[in-house]
């Protein structure tokens, strides 16, 4: 089983395949709207470094903001900052601002808000720094990336379209 998703590309052992995912979220994302779906498929598949595939996903839904998300968490990890700054731009004010706020709070690292809000900017700082750095700091910012990727996904598995 693979572990903490990396800061970079990986890829790392015991990761899924894009079909194998697919087929294991087509329950879990039925009855979502097409955006929430395929964002929520984009999510899990950058989560085990199948990065082409997420990133046609969020592609597909540009503009809309969780596939923004996942589309600014996905060039974070390729390592094109300025690229992933752009796409939290897109999504602005996102509603897991507080509790990512929260949990960097409590990992002790309050230098990612901004009078207590959530800087997503910094996070991605936070990434670049952490690559040149030692293990324990490393896996710190793994740990928070690990927060966001479960926080969107909690997000948007609970908002079912009731139509």
């Amino acid at each position: 089983m693979a572990g903490l998703a990396t800061l970079d590309r990986g890829p790392r052992p015991g990761i899924a395949d894009a079909a194998t995912i697919r087929r294991l979220l087509a329950v879990t994302v039925r009855g979502l709207t097409e955006e929430r779906r395929d964002a929520a498929l984009a999510l899990a598949l950058l989560w085990h470094d199948q990065f082409d595939d997420a990133h046609q996903l969020c592609q597909a839904h540009e503009g809309y903001p969780e596939c923004d998300f996942v589309h600014a968490l996905l060039h974070r990890r390729e390592g094109d900052f300025a690229n992933a700054k752009y796409w939290f731009g897109e999504v602005g004010a996102h509603p897991l601002d507080l509790a990512l706020a929260q949990v960097a709070q409590a990992l002790g690292r309050a230098d990612l808000l901004d009078r207590g809000r959530w800087r997503p900017v910094a996070m991605v700082d936070a990434c670049a720094a952490a690559l040149r750095s030692d293990q324990v700091t490393r896996t710190l910012v793994m740990q928070l990336q690990a927060a966001e990727f479960r926080a969107l996904s909690e997000h948007l598995s609970g908002h079912v379209d009731a139509h």
